[in-house]
């Protein structure tokens, strides 16, 4: 079976053409991506030149804080957008594991509310248990770097700021999430870039003006309350259609969202520590300047895994609600295309890495290195095998479970043992941290998973990656048990 599909942004007239671009939200998830390194690039020379050593110092402690935040999501996001999803395509209820069926006959308003109300409080609660949990770690953390500033009274001030601004920052994420879950994917991001560009023209703003610690916790909390009233407004014009005369079942829908979230937390968590001890352990066998190269390799590689994975990332509440429906011909066809568009865009970015990213790191200048060749091919065919192991497992994650929780921890621990093992008896060096997680998820994940998935929606690995959809089996439209 040969499949046909027109590139996304081929078009049969430039004004066409025009018109597509400004309304795709791949275009414009580029544009955040971009947006947010440009952001970088411009505010980190003023935090340089405005702050004196000892505050530039408590900026990164306090950055360092704030960046404990998402872990306090621990998987609820992705959970609240798959059970909107199902919502939207018209499931009659939720379940914690699984897919019921749905009636087919449009977005479920009734269910819609009762999550809308569900993640409003959740969040609420995620916000308050940050607020105490992130306080008394950071005020301890800050107070005992008192000595060391400036102006004490400034710092203090500066983190309650920041406090302030993240827990804010947390809360207002809901709305865009439910947003995403309702497909209004274009929108969700509009919004979000409404917020960072107010967030960040502030800060500029206050670091010139000589605001000094107070500039960054100042525009995010302002970029916050931005984001939060849109979002908020745009959740309800999309919800007045039917107005709720239901009350809120908060409790029963929280436990429903509850196991899967808790999987996928885990999940996000172990990877975080997982890359802690990764780097504790390339420092104190190689120090910063050599360890360096693979920080320099790894973020290169994660911001063409983010810009690939935008393809897939804009239709998975599509895929959600197709999940809904049981809808496995939908969900093939709208899965093939941006699986390959991801595919493509990672192995043509990957390349012009490996081809050109050193040379370009010499004409800047400053002595910076990436990690050696061979190395480096390796740590990106481990990049590339991870991404399309994550993409397959994110469509598992849409018929609401996670079987894949344990094998991925368990690959991980088995990764980090046998980079450590080849660190201490062979001579391949910085190629420990590359060999060593290829070899690991290579044993069962990287190859299992996407079979798995594959046989999930009715067809097999090869033939649907090769030859694209196909009518499944009829015994396979039975959902494939863990």
């Amino acid at each position: 079976m040969i499949v046909r599909w027109r590139f996304p942004f081929v078009s049969g007239s430039p004004r066409a053409l025009a018109q597509r671009v400004q309304n795709s939200a791949v275009v414009w998830s580029w544009v955040f991506t971009g947006l947010k390194l440009a952001i970088g690039v411009i505010l980190l020379p003023l935090v340089l030149r405005k702050l004196s050593d000892e505050d530039l110092g408590m900026y990164y402690v306090l950055q360092n804080l704030a960046m404990i935040a998402p872990m306090f999501d621990f998987g609820f996001s992705p959970s609240v957008m798959r059970f909107v999803s199902y919502a939207m395509g018209g499931a009659d209820s939720l379940q914690a594991h699984g897919v019921t069926r749905s009636a087919g006959t449009g977005p479920n308003y009734k269910l819609l509310w009762q999550l809308f109300f569900t993640t409003r409080a959740l969040y609420r609660a995620i916000a308050l248990l940050m607020l105490v949990v992130l306080g008394l770690w950071g005020t301890h953390l800050v107070h005992s770097t008192m000595n060391q500033v400036s102006s004490p009274a400034i710092a203090l001030l500066a983190w309650a700021m920041t406090l302030l601004a993240t827990v804010l920052d947390t809360y207002s994420s809901w709305a865009p999430v439910f947003l995403r879950g309702m497909d209004e994917v274009l929108l969700s991001v509009r919004i979000t870039m409404a917020g960072m560009v107010v967030r960040y023209v502030v800060a500029v703003a206050l670091l010139l003006a000589g605001g000094g610690l107070l500039s960054i916790p100042a525009g995010t909390l302002l970029g916050s309350i931005l984001q939060q009233i849109i979002a908020r407004r745009a959740c309800l014009r999309r919800l007045a259609r039917q107005p709720s005369d239901e009350k809120p079942r908060i409790r029963e829908h929280l436990r429903t969202i509850w196991p899967n979230s808790w999987r996928q937390g885990l999940q996000s968590v172990s990877s975080s520590f997982l890359l802690q001890a990764y780097t504790q352990l390339g420092v104190s066998v190689f120090g910063l300047a050599v360890f360096g190269q693979y920080g320099l390799s790894s973020q290169l590689l994660n911001i063409i895994g983010g810009v690939a994975a935008v393809w897939t990332n804009v239709k998975w509440q599509i895929i959600g609600q197709q999940r809904a429906r049981h809808d496995l011909i939908g969900i093939q066809r709208t899965y093939w295309p941006r699986m390959w568009l991801q595919f493509l865009t990672f192995i043509v970015l990957a390349a012009g890495m490996l081809l050109f990213g050193q040379p370009v790191l010499n004409w800047i200048g400053h002595g910076k290195h990436l990690m050696p060749l061979p190395w480096l091919a390796l740590l990106s065919l481990n990049a590339f095998l991870e991404m399309q192991a994550s993409i397959w497992g994110t469509l598992i994650a849409t018929g609401n479970r996670i079987p894949y929780l344990w094998p991925g921890v368990a690959g991980s621990v088995l990764a980090f043992v046998l980079a450590l093992i080849l660190l201490h008896t062979t001579s391949i060096g910085l190629g420990a941290f590359a060999a060593g997680p290829l070899i690991a998820q290579s044993l069962f994940n990287y190859w299992y998973w996407p079979r798995y998935a594959a046989r999930e929606i009715g067809t097999s690995w090869a033939r649907f990656v090769f030859r694209g959809p196909a009518l499944p089996k009829p015994q396979a439209m039975a959902v494939v048990e863990a």
